[in-house]
């Protein structure tokens, strides 16, 4: 790999942390065996500690953008491996995948009245521009009442 001098490289040294260290010096070297060209860098502690590039234990990225690519992709496959793990274990000790009870979200605005007006499904308040106020009564009854004669329910006046 190739980089310049001064250029800025991120190092994960570790899983939990990334390290940004500078290139300082490329060293060509000459010997029997031909040419070698390797970096030297320096890490950003108060010792300005350095070290050959060849030598730094971890992976090396070019940019942000590289760097944060792979470790959510790390992340990613570690969340998909644990909710494998939960659902081979559920089929293991429950004898049951946890997909067979997927539950589908509902529209908590509405409320589904089976066998009113064939298969429809009536919304409870749905709208105010048909002036009707329908009331949930319970045990699946529903009352209405229009918003004009709303004064005269009730008790006599």
């Amino acid at each position: 790999m190739n980089y310049r001098v001064s250029q800025i490289l991120f190092l994960i040294a570790d899983v939990s942390k990334v390290v940004p260290i500078q290139v300082i010096e490329e060293v060509i070297r000459t010997t029997l065996d031909g040419k070698e060209k390797t970096y030297i860098v320096k890490f950003p502690d108060k010792k300005e500690t350095t070290a050959d590039i060849k030598k730094i234990k971890g992976q090396l990225f070019n940019s942000r953008e590289e760097v944060k690519e792979f470790m959510l992709n790390n992340a990613k496959s570690a969340i998909d491996q644990m909710v494998l793990n939960a659902e081979e274990m559920s089929i293991n000790v429950f004898n049951s995948h946890p997909e067979n009870f997927k539950i589908e979200p509902r529209d908590t605005n509405q409320i589904e009245i089976p066998g009113l007006l064939s298969d429809e499904t009536k919304k409870v308040q749905p709208t105010t521009e048909d002036g009707i106020i329908r009331v949930d009564l319970g045990n699946g009854k529903f009352g209405k009442i229009d918003a004009k004669n709303l004064n005269n329910a009730g008790a006599p006046q």
